[in-house]
Formats: structure tokens, C-alpha cells, sequence
């Protein structure tokens, strides 16, 4: 009996793909990532590095966005399968389900495969719901 162990190239793909979307965000210096979920451990290494951080809820959204943009970088996390980077918190669309200016961004939603989305940060994490979101952000 042959027993193969190993990391298939499309997961190594995606840990690859999001060090470099965050090389300049956040440090990956002696890290692996585990190439079947990095962004678990993404989110552990944003909450270490990051200046300050947010759970992300309706309650609190106009106030948190309005407090990143005394930031250089906000990335927000949405459970252990979603992570977008906010790229213009002054471009913005009003959500009603967030009730705030929701800015743009772009991410990477992980359904097997890294799926890319350039949109409005609402558009990408979701309504609010039960899913635990964490806004991180860095000087």
C-alpha cells in the first residue's frame, strides 16, 4: 500500500496568494501557514500585530469605520472563511442592513479554493448575522 501525504498545489496556492495580498500589512516572517485554512492563522497573527481591533456589529459599525480612517490598513475577518482588506474607506455605499457608509475593499472568500471579490466591504462580509466579524487596524 502506497500512502501519499502531502498539501495539494491549489491550498498552497491560496496560503501563497494571501501572504502576498498582506505582505505589506502583516509580518509572515517564521510562520507557516497551514495551506488547507490560512486564514486561521492569519487571524491569530492580525490580532498579535495589529494596533487595535473591533468585534464588527451593526450597533457599532458607523463608529468603527469612522475610527479607521486614523489608520493606514483595516482588514476585517468574517468567521474562519472570509478576509477582505478595506482599499478606500471614503468611497463608500450606505448599507441599511449595517446602517453605515460601507467602504470598498477586497478580499478573499475561501470555499475550497480562494475565491477573489472587489466590492463593497457589505457586499462581501455579509448582513449581519450570528458570524463572529473582527475589524483589525494597523499603522
Amino acid at each position: 500500500m502506497l500512502l501519499v501525504i502531502g498539501i495539494s498545489v491549489n491550498a498552497q496556492s491560496n496560503a501563497e496568494t494571501l501572504k502576498s495580498f498582506l505582505a505589506d500589512v502583516i509580518s509572515f516572517e517564521e510562520v507557516t501557514l497551514d495551506a488547507n485554512r490560512p486564514l486561521s492563522k492569519i487571524r491569530q497573527m492580525a490580532s498579535v500585530q495589529a494596533d487595535t481591533f473591533f468585534v464588527l456589529s451593526k450597533e457599532n459599525a458607523a463608529e468603527v469605520l469612522q475610527t479607521a480612517k486614523a489608520y493606514q490598513q483595516c482588514i476585517v475577518f468574517t468567521g474562519t472563511h472570509t478576509i477582505v482588506r478595506v482599499t478606500d474607506l471614503n468611497k463608500c455605499i450606505q448599507s441599511g442592513s449595517w446602517g453605515a457608509c460601507m467602504p470598498m475593499g477586497e478580499g478573499y472568500i475561501q470555499r475550497g479554493a480562494m475565491e477573489k471579490k472587489v466590492d463593497y466591504l457589505n457586499n462581501i462580509i455579509g448582513i449581519p448575522d450570528n458570524q463572529k466579524r473582527v475589524l483589525f487596524l494597523f499603522n
